[in-house]
C-alpha cells in the first residue's frame, strides 16, 4: 500500500528579484509497498510503476522531515551580443535575465518561535550545462552555502551569502537581477574582458564567503543586513571586508542602499570578485529609490566608489554611477526600460581618468504563467574611445 500524500505547491518571493517554485509532499504514513504480477509486459510495467513511486515515497519521507525544498531556475536566450569595442558575436547563451542555478533549502521550527535554516545553492550554465557562472574553478555551491538561525531576534547566517551591494542593486531596477542586460548590474557587478580595460564598479563580488551576515527584524516595513567577511589569513585581521545595507517599503514608495568597504577576495575563481588589479581596498555606498505611479514603476540609483592604492602608495580611482529605469505592466507581461551611466576620474592622471561608459536597454518580459516567462531585449552599449555596441536577444526563463 502506498502512503497517503498531500500535495501542495506554493509560490514565494525570492531575494534574487524572481519568483522560486517549491513542491513539497508531506507523508502521513510510512512506505509499505507490496505487489504480484504476472510476467507480461502490463505484469512488467506495472512493477516498474510501483517501484518508482516506493523509492519516490522513501526519499521522500528522509527529505521532507526536515522540511528540505528542491528549487531553482534555468534561463537561456539566443541573439547577437556586441559591447562596446567587441565584434558582433551570435550565441545561445545562459542567464539572460537571472542566473540559472539550482539547490536546496530547509528549515526547522526549534520551538518558541526559534527556527534552524540552510541553503546551499549553486550557478550552472543551461546552454552547455556547465556548473558555475563563468569558465574557471567556481565552487560548487557559490550563489548560497549557509546556516543560520531566525527568530523574534531577527536572523543569523554563517557561510557564503548575499554581498551587501546585491540587494540594492537588483530590487531597484527595473530589469532586476540581469546579469547580461541589466545597464546598472552590467556597471555596477560585470568587467569587460575586451580590451576596453573596463572594470565592474563594484569590488568584492555580489557573494561573500566566510562571513556573518544579520538581518533585523522588519519594523513597519523597514529592514536592515549586517555583513562581516573574514579574510582568514593569520596575523592580518585588516584583511576583510564588512558592509550594511538597508531596505525600506512603504505603500508605491521603496528606498534602499547599501555601504561597504572591501579589503579581500572572494574564492570562486582566481581573481574573479576581488578589488581592482592595482589597488588595496574599496570603499562603496549607494542610494536607491522606487516609486510606483500606477502601471508603471520608476526606479533611480546613485553611486560612488573609490578604490585606494597599495599601502604606502598616493593614489586613487573613483567611480560615479546613476542610473534611472522603469517597467509598466503591458498585457501579460512588461516593457522594460533602463540607462546607467558610469564615469571614472583617477588621481594622479592615469589612462582611465576620465573614461565613461552609457547603456541603455529596453526589453519586454512576458508571462507565460507563474513559473515562465519569456523575453525579447536590445541593448546600447558605449564606452570612450571604443565603438559603440548593440545588441538583440531573445530568451525563455523557467522556475522549478
Amino acid at each position: 500500500m502506498l502512503p497517503q500524500c498531500n500535495i501542495t505547491r506554493a509560490y514565494a518571493p525570492y531575494a534574487h528579484g524572481s519568483q522560486r517554485f517549491a513542491g513539497s509532499a508531506v507523508l502521513k504514513s510510512k512506505a509499505v509497498v507490496s505487489f504480484h504480477h504476472t510476467d507480461t509486459p502490463e505484469g512488467r510495467a506495472m512493477k516498474k510503476t510501483v517501484v518508482a513511486a516506493a523509492v519516490a515515497a522513501v526519499l521522500s519521507t528522509g527529505a521532507f522531515a526536515q522540511n528540505v525544498v528542491l528549487s531553482g531556475l534555468i534561463d537561456a536566450y539566443a541573439g547577437s551580443l556586441q559591447y562596446s569595442g567587441d565584434k558582433r558575436t551570435g550565441v545561445v547563451n545562459s542567464g539572460g535575465m537571472t542566473t540559472s542555478w539550482w539547490g536546496m533549502s530547509g528549515t526547522e521550527d526549534l520551538g518558541g518561535g526559534l527556527k534552524a535554516e540552510f541553503k546551499i545553492n549553486g550557478f550552472f550554465r543551461g546552454d552547455n550545462g556547465a556548473f558555475g557562472r563563468f569558465n574557471g574553478n567556481e565552487n560548487t555551491f557559490s550563489r548560497d552555502a549557509w546556516i543560520g538561525l531566525t527568530g523574534n531576534f531577527g536572523t543569523v547566517h554563517f557561510g557564503r551569502d548575499l554581498a551587501p551591494n546585491f540587494l540594492p542593486t537588483v530590487i531597484f531596477n527595473a530589469f532586476g537581477d540581469s546579469f547580461a542586460f541589466s545597464p546598472l548590474v552590467l556597471h555596477a557587478n560585470v568587467p569587460l574582458f575586451n580590451g576596453t580595460n573596463w572594470a565592474a564598479v563594484n569590488a568584492g563580488d555580489t557573494g561573500w564567503s566566510n562571513q556573518v551576515r544579520y538581518t533585523t527584524p522588519n519594523f513597519g516595513g523597514f529592514s536592515a543586513n549586517l555583513h562581516y567577511q573574514f579574510g582568514e589569513v593569520a596575523g592580518n585581521s585588516s584583511n576583510r571586508n564588512v558592509g550594511a545595507n538597508f531596505l525600506y517599503f512603504r505603500g508605491p514608495f521603496a528606498l534602499g542602499g547599501f555601504v561597504h568597504n572591501v579589503r579581500t577576495n572572494n574564492p570562486n575563481a582566481g581573481t574573479v570578485g576581488s578589488v581592482n588589479v592595482g589597488f588595496s581596498q574599496q570603499k562603496a555606498w549607494m542610494l536607491a529609490g522606487k516609486a510606483a505611479v500606477g502601471p508603471v514603476n520608476l526606479y533611480a540609483n546613485y553611486e560612488k566608489a573609490t578604490n585606494d592604492n597599495y599601502a604606502g602608495a598616493a593614489g586613487n580611482a573613483e567611480s560615479k554611477t546613476w542610473s534611472l529605469s522603469a517597467d509598466m505592466a503591458v498585457g501579460p507581461g512588461k516593457v522594460l526600460a533602463g540607462y546607467a551611466d558610469t564615469k571614472w576620474t583617477t588621481t594622479p592622471t592615469s589612462a582611465r581618468n576620465g573614461s565613461k561608459r552609457d547603456t541603455f536597454s529596453l526589453g519586454y518580459d512576458y508571462n507565460f504563467s507563474k513559473r515562465t516567462d519569456g523575453y525579447v531585449v536590445y541593448m546600447n552599449d558605449k564606452i570612450t574611445n571604443y565603438d559603440r555596441g548593440n545588441s538583440f536577444a531573445v530568451g525563455i526563463r523557467h522556475r522549478f
